[in-house]
């Protein structure tokens, strides 16, 4: 980055920051500080929404992933519409009908305090492992600007992030997310159009659809593999062909994401907190139906990003290996580890170029790019296994201790690397500039979301609750302020730890071992008037655990475990309430 570049960063940061704390520096009260007093417009509280979906882990996996794989992660989105609804017409009355400021207040009301302590409990761990995965997307573009290391880098976004939160309250969040979706969806406008003019200056519009086509990358819905296997696998066992260890597909998109989104959106606090700064009901409901028919389409985009980087890299020079930290790892290999290496390096040129070649012949179309297009996707396929086989040859010690242990070892990807190396080597330095801000803007805001979350649980269900419940709203606020920080700290601890990897998928994935138990409890405070506290509760602990079991024991794609934690929980929940029903 250049002095221009950084201008453009500071500025845009800086502002982003100020007007937040400056709308939310009076809050002197526990509503003040969680709620922003209830007055927030529909429209803010639906842009609020909206920039939690499209964050820094949203941009930098989600073009990461779009380079990978094309659209087929926007079959993750297709229940989201449909989950709103519901939300609007159930959840939305249920919180609205008597002020809370946690979700888990309803359920005390509903049931029980230890069933509101348990469920709250489960989200406070669920957000905080997530928000160690949001503090990871800005720490890789923070490394790629100043070469720190990751691990500096996470602790310096994630500190920051913090003291900004502890200042500004939920209602500098929801500004800040107001300005953040209007800054990246410009960084957004300005890569593609970058994009557009260099690869459709080359093969046009319409060849570079039939070179996206040819190579897989707008396969975005995949009903039926007919390799599929609808026994679930066995933990050791091959999952080639399972249709339940398939990730992405439209069933598990349809019904497994139904109850994330539900969980999601209408249980987790980080989302909750929307729906209660809003003005009144009607305001909640706008604001989630806007973000219920905007995100299928921004993902679409981003994912298409992807694609265009792709098409980019494969009409230029590839890059073998993205992430420095591996770059580095590759210049001291020696012995076998080096020759693989060496192997994967001369196979990924050998490919890469065939791959150019045909490239250009499937995008001129006719007869000659229709024969061209099974052997162009072959290459593709060869240059993308090479660069993994490079990747393999760069872990050989650590595969060799893991198996030791009798572990499996999984070698890191470099997704995440895709679009900053992108943004640092070829973007014109002002609009650099700008996306940066953006992610950074992104990355504050989601990060602040769900430290505030975290810090309203903690206060609101554990601390006024049963610690002090007699406590002033000043002490209270201090207190909040003291335990916001507290989080903001173990959870940056948490990234240093666990952030790596594919991040778009890695956030989902750690919330679906607990949303799905976390939606049982409120479906059945919906739908069984018979169950109880002990019903309740009974079925969130046996939901968790039914979790624990199928992951300890079969090969289940995350997101069915939503569905599998919700319905493992209204059952037991439904069965323990005619033995021992809610008592009126």
């Amino acid at each position: 980055m250049n002095w221009v570049a950084w201008a453009v960063f500071a500025v845009v940061t800086l502002y982003t920051i100020w007007d937040g704390v400056r709308r939310t520096a009076g809050a002197k009260t526990m509503d003040a500080f969680f709620a922003a007093g209830r007055s927030i417009p529909w429209w803010a509280a639906g842009l609020s929404v909206m920039a939690t979906q499209l964050s820094a882990i949203t941009l930098i996996g989600g073009v990461g992933m779009g380079y990978e794989n094309g659209l087929e992660w926007v079959q993750f989105y297709f229940a989201l519409p449909f989950a709103m609804v519901v939300l609007c017409v159930w959840f939305v009355p249920m919180y609205r009908k008597s002020p809370v400021l946690t979700a888990y207040e309803f359920l005390e009301r509903r049931f029980s305090p230890s069933t509101r302590a348990l469920t709250s409990l489960a989200f406070l761990l669920s957000r905080c492992l997530a928000f160690s995965v949001v503090l990871y997307a800005p720490a890789v573009v923070f490394s790629a600007m100043t070469g720190l290391d990751i691990t500096v880098t996470v602790w310096v976004t994630g500190l920051l992030t913090t003291a900004y939160t502890v200042v500004g309250g939920v209602g500098g969040v929801v500004w800040t997310d107001v300005k953040q979706m209007a800054i990246i969806v410009l960084g957004i406008v300005a890569c593609i159009t970058v994009l557009l003019v260099d690869v459709a200056g080359e093969m046009g519009l319409s060849g570079a659809l039939r070179a996206l086509g040819a190579a897989g990358k707008l396969n975005a819905v995949e009903t039926h593999d007919p390799v599929w296997s609808y026994v679930p696998a066995l933990v050791g066992e091959s999952a080639s062909g399972s249709f339940w260890a398939d990730k992405y597909n439209l069933w598990n998109g349809l019904f497994g994401t139904f109850f994330l989104f539900l969980s999601y959106f209408g249980c987790d606090q980080s989302q909750v907190q929307s729906i209660l700064t809003s003005k009144s009901q009607d305001a909640s409901r706008r604001a989630l139906l806007m973000s219920a028919f905007t995100k299928v389409p921004l993902q679409l985009v981003v994912l298409l990003l992807g694609g265009l980087l792709f098409l980019h890299r494969a009409a230029g020079d590839e890059p073998l290996l993205y992430d420095p930290a591996h770059e580095a790892r590759a210049a001291s290999l020696q012995g076998p580890a080096r020759e693989r290496f060496d192997a994967a390096r001369n196979e990924h040129a050998e490919a890469s170029a065939l791959r150019k070649q045909l490239m250009a012949r499937v995008a001129a179309g006719g007869v000659d790019g229709e024969a061209a297009a099974a052997p162009y996707r072959d290459a593709t396929k060869r240059a993308a296994a090479a660069r993994k086989a490079a990747r393999d040859a760069l872990f050989d010690d650590e595969r060799a201790a893991a198996k030791a242990r009798g572990e499996e070892f999984k070698t890191p990807g470099d997704g995440n690397y895709v679009f900053p190396r992108f943004l640092f080597s070829e973007m014109p330095k002002p609009v650099l500039g700008l996306l940066v801000a953006a992610i950074f803007a992104a990355a504050i805001s989601s990060a602040a979301g769900a430290l505030s979350s975290l810090t309203a649980a903690t206060m609101v269900d554990f601390h006024r609750r049963w610690l002090a419940p007699t406590a002033s709203e000043q002490g209270s606020l201090r207190t909040s302020k003291l335990v916001m920080a507290g989080w903001g700290v173990a959870a940056t601890a948490a990234a240093v730890q666990f952030g790596d990897g594919p991040l778009l998928e890695k956030v989902n994935e750690v919330g679906s071992f607990f949303y799905g138990s976390i939606l049982g409890v409120f479906v059945l405070a919906l739908a069984v008037p018979r169950a109880g506290g002990v019903a309740a509760t009974a079925g969130l602990l046996t939901g968790l655990g039914a979790i624990a079991v199928v992951h300890a024991t079969m090969q289940f794609a995350f997101l069915w475990y939503n569905l599998i934690g919700c319905v493992v929980c209204v059952a037991t929940g439904a069965l323990v309430s005619v033995v021992a029903p809610r008592k009126l």
